[in-house]
């Protein structure tokens, strides 16, 4: 599984949050940490670019990219009649400078740009891990397990016990394993029917940074505090977070 293009627009504040062939994971590695923003540059597309995930705070959030846009031309370089957007975006964002980007976004077209410039590349070597195993800390930080539903945008990974990956920054959509005795009935029903409507759509998307040689654990806090039926129907009960990070040798 070829992994996704991490690009990243400066102002990349802290991150929320299948194996990759040696050129794709120097690509990732030499544009981590320049947008704020996860694309999926994996293959040529004639709509563009997904964006998968954007930083909190980044360039990309405050240009107003979205999570689902298409990135259509980035600094008048088309993404969308090139067999190689990932050297496409590479060379539109190596100049530095403002960022200015034409998005397809439902059915309408817009224009977005930002006066940020594009922090210098982080150049990152070899691989790591994340992964949904360990023992969390239930009672003292409301810490309980996660299923990995998608990363950087491929389908439901098979279930293992650690994911290697090439170091750099990656999109992971999770969901929460709360254990089903901290809800009362009525809560417990409200988080039965949100599963039922919603499905695979209650995952959250963490951008997780992984490290050489580092194992990444991933988790779901509990939200119990001021929790109601009206913050379990809107799913704002839990959140993702990366809990803990362990030495792990990626050869």
């Amino acid at each position: 599984m070829r992994a996704a293009l991490v690009l990243a627009l400066a102002l990349a504040g802290p991150p929320l949050v299948g194996q990759a062939t040696p050129s794709s994971w120097a690509l990732l590695a030499s544009n981590a940490s320049a947008l704020g923003a996860v694309l999926d540059v994996r293959r040529p597309h004639v709509d563009g670019i997904t964006v998968l995930a954007i930083t909190p705070g980044g360039a990309a959030e405050q240009m107003g990219l979205e999570v689902g846009d298409r990135l259509l031309v980035v600094n008048g370089r088309s993404l969308t009649d090139t067999l190689t957007p990932n050297d496409t975006l590479e060379g539109a964002l190596a100049g530095g400078g403002p960022v200015n980007a034409t998005v397809s976004r439902g059915n309408r077209t817009i224009e977005l740009s930002s006066s940020t410039p594009i922090a210098a590349s982080v150049q990152l070597e070899g691989c790591g891990y994340i992964t949904n195993r360990g023992t969390l800390p239930h009672v003292s930080e409301n810490l309980y397990p996660v299923r990995i539903l998608s990363i950087d945008g491929d389908g439901q990974p098979v279930d293992a016990n650690r994911h290697r990956l090439p170091a750099g920054t990656h999109a992971v959509i999770v969901s929460e394993r709360i254990r089903d005795d901290r809800f009362d009935p009525l809560e417990l029903r409200a988080r039965t029917d949100l599963y039922r409507r919603d499905g695979f759509r209650v995952g959250k998307t963490l951008v997780v940074e992984v490290k050489p040689g580092i194992r990444t654990r991933l988790a779901a806090r509990f939200l119990e505090d001021g929790m109601d039926l009206g913050t379990i129907r809107d799913n704002a009960y839990w959140e993702p977070l990366v809990w803990e990070e362990v030495e792990d040798a990626c050869p």
